[in-house]
């Protein structure tokens, strides 16, 4: 497992790292929108700053952002930061981002603290 679930008052990290497949993305992607805490989430860190690469495909990414979508629709409260310097990681976060409809709000950062200020100037919008 190249991942792990780190619950905040009010989100979530899916903190990453090593060789991350699309079972991993998937895993920690159904891990915590499964979980009870769900619908008090605010918003959702996907930290790839650990990852020295990845193996999945657009083509997958893209049942992730199926997953993010129902999602969104049961707790449209979630804003989600995606924070990587791999250049795979990057390509897919702007494949997902692309979606004609958007799953969450979600920017992609290099660093966390970009990130946490994006996620705490306000609701989604």
């Amino acid at each position: 497992m190249a991942y792990e679930l780190a619950w905040e008052p009010r989100g979530v990290a899916l903190i990453y790292s090593g060789l991350v497949s699309f079972d991993d993305i998937r895993n920690a992607t159904i891990g915590y929108q499964g979980d009870s805490r769900f619908d008090d989430l605010h918003y959702v860190i996907a930290d790839f700053l650990r990852v020295t690469g990845c193996n999945a495909k657009p083509t997958e990414i893209d049942y992730v952002w199926a997953l993010d979508l129902a999602a969104g629709i049961s707790n449209p409260k979630i804003k989600k930061a995606i924070i990587t310097t791999h250049p795979g990681i990057i390509a897919l976060a702007a494949h997902y981002k692309a979606q004609e409809i958007r799953a969450f709000p979600t920017e992609v950062f290099t660093q966390v603290d970009d990130a946490r200020r994006w996620l705490d100037a306000g609701p989604p919008g």
